[in-house]
């Protein structure tokens, strides 16, 4: 049986403070390019004009990178772990998903 190991790289040391500290700063900035790649993914999708399209898509893919980007620095920083998920969590949402899906009404 597989043992579920958490997966990050060593933390840095941040200071102890009632005030944000880098951490607090730099999740804020994660959950805020969040946010913004999905308002930006709604506005591109739901677009009335080509160019209007084209100027939210590339707004978009430069939220993208700089989500990419945070999460990279996080998790080299140890800011940011990941849970492996077992092979029968896997299966168990994969047998989840297959049931919702025969129930949809268009397949």
């Amino acid at each position: 049986m597989n043992q579920q190991q958490h997966v990050q790289n060593p933390k840095i040391q941040i200071p102890t403070t009632s005030a944000m500290t880098d951490q607090d700063y730099i999740t804020d900035m994660l959950s805020t390019e969040k946010y913004i790649t999905v308002s930006y993914s709604i506005a591109e999708h739901e677009a009335s004009h080509e160019a209007y399209y084209q100027t939210i898509h590339q707004a978009n893919n430069e939220a993208s990178q700089m989500q990419r980007s945070l999460y990279e620095t996080m998790f080299r920083k140890g800011l940011y772990g990941l849970t492996p998920t077992q092979d029968t969590q896997i299966q168990q949402s994969y047998q989840q998903h297959t049931t919702d899906k025969a129930q949809l009404p268009y397949q």
